[in-house]
């Protein structure tokens, strides 16, 4: 099987494009169009900058996605071995695609990633690319700080900011587009609105019940299974606060906050009904978190396209 036939297949289960990337696009437009409603009462513009910037946010989570298989194949070939079914018939644990692989597949991503971006100006979005790759290289080798692959909640803390990074990047695209070097007011709470999507979805794929725990670093091994499906919940509400409270501060109506709430009471729904009645296939908390996310996200781009209208530079 040629390079490119066992990319395909990895990249078909692991980080399927189809999915991948029209989420990454409306990700990339949510964050885009939603800085620039901060900044005026116009139009929001689509500009040329919106391909290589949205091309760049899938490639920044597919190298994420790359270099968490690197890292983290010794545990997941031990966990396979031991039965773990979430880590069994993974490629690379097959042996379907190798190590080799992969890195030649985080190269080509990078450079693709560098030159999308070497027309977008400096210092903003050129900077914050930098910075977003730079740490996305560290994160793949524990920032160089060995304990942190010992502690789930200390990855968490120094991992999954990542997602607000990226988030950050999309609103360097929009401020290097209106040509100004300091963001509205609200920016801030818009990308922490966004991170704490990514954080909900982070906790409800690392919970499980006591009786179907392994050798599986989770969120409810570490925490306990209650708090850990209470804080996907906490993480869901506060990103429908903030993400309802910026759309009000950007002269949006009641429809994306009405969206925004119901959206997060999917994952809410779901753990409060793992709390109240524990059973195995309630502990899959994952899908209601994607949901939500994926709900909020298109709802931001779909508001902001009917409210503002969308206008070409």
């Amino acid at each position: 099987m040629s390079w490119i036939r066992r990319l395909a297949v990895y990249l078909d289960e692991t980080f399927p494009l189809r999915l991948t990337v029209p989420m990454g696009v409306v990700h990339f437009l949510a964050v885009y169009l939603a800085v620039q409603a901060l900044a005026w009462e116009g139009p929001v513009l689509l500009g040329w900058r919106s391909l290589p910037g949205s091309a760049t946010v899938i490639l920044l989570a597919l190298l994420l996605r790359v270099q968490d298989e690197l890292k983290d194949l010794e545990t997941d070939l031990r966990l396979a071995t031991a039965g773990d079914p979430a880590f069994r018939g993974r490629p690379l644990v097959e042996g379907r695609v190798t190590p080799l692989d992969l890195q030649l597949l985080w190269w080509v991503a990078s450079l693709a990633a560098l030159l999308l971006n070497l027309r977008l100006g400096w210092p903003l979005p050129g900077a914050a690319f930098a910075t977003a790759l730079g740490l996305v290289w560290l994160s793949g080798r524990w920032f160089f700080c060995p304990a942190i692959a010992r502690s789930l909640l200390a990855t968490f803390v120094t991992h999954n900011p990542l997602a607000l990074v990226i988030a950050a990047y999309a609103a360097s695209v929009a401020l290097g587009d209106l040509h100004v070097a300091r963001p509205p007011e609200g920016t801030w709470a818009l990308l922490v609105a966004f991170w704490l999507q990514a954080a909900a979805w982070e906790t409800s794929r690392k919970l499980r019940l006591p009786e179907a725990e392994t050798a599986y670093p989770t969120y409810s091994r570490a925490l306990g299974w209650r708090a850990a499906a209470l804080l996907c919940a906490v993480f869901a509400l506060g990103s429908a606060s903030l993400g309802a409270w910026v759309a009000r501060g950007a002269g949006l109506g009641w429809g994306l906050p009405l969206l925004l709430g119901t959206a997060a009471c999917l994952p809410v729904w779901a753990s409060l009904r793992l709390v109240a009645a524990p059973a195995p296939g309630r502990a899959k908390l994952r899908p209601w978190a994607e949901a939500h996310a994926a709900l909020a996200q298109v709802g931001w781009v779909v508001a902001l396209a009917l409210e503002r209208g969308v206008a070409l530079p």
